[in-house]
Formats: structure tokens, C-alpha cells, sequence
């Protein structure tokens, strides 16, 4: 009975975790806190325009 209470905790914690997520657009805030990085990233790297 203790891990069947211990997984529902569990389960509730990481579904409370993603609706927070979902209601502030974290997700949206992260990538937008990532592209500048990442596209510097890209635009460093060499091209092979060879087709």
C-alpha cells in the first residue's frame, strides 16, 4: 500500500508539474531563451554547399 501511495504522490506531483508548465508557457520561454545560443551555434558551423 506504501508504493501505491508513494506512485500516486508521484503521478499528481509530475501532473500538477506539467499543467504549471502549461498555464505560465514555460515551454515557449525556454526556446526563446535558447534560440539566440543555438543560432549563433548554427551560424559558426561550416557548410558543404556540394550537392
Amino acid at each position: 500500500m506504501k508504493i501505491l501511495k508513494k506512485a500516486a504522490a508521484a503521478l499528481g506531483a509530475a501532473f500538477l508539474a506539467t499543467q504549471v508548465i502549461y498555464w505560465c508557457n514555460l515551454d515557449t520561454k525556454l526556446v526563446k531563451a535558447l534560440e539566440k545560443p543555438m543560432t549563433k551555434h548554427y551560424d559558426s558551423l561550416e557548410r558543404d554547399n556540394r550537392l
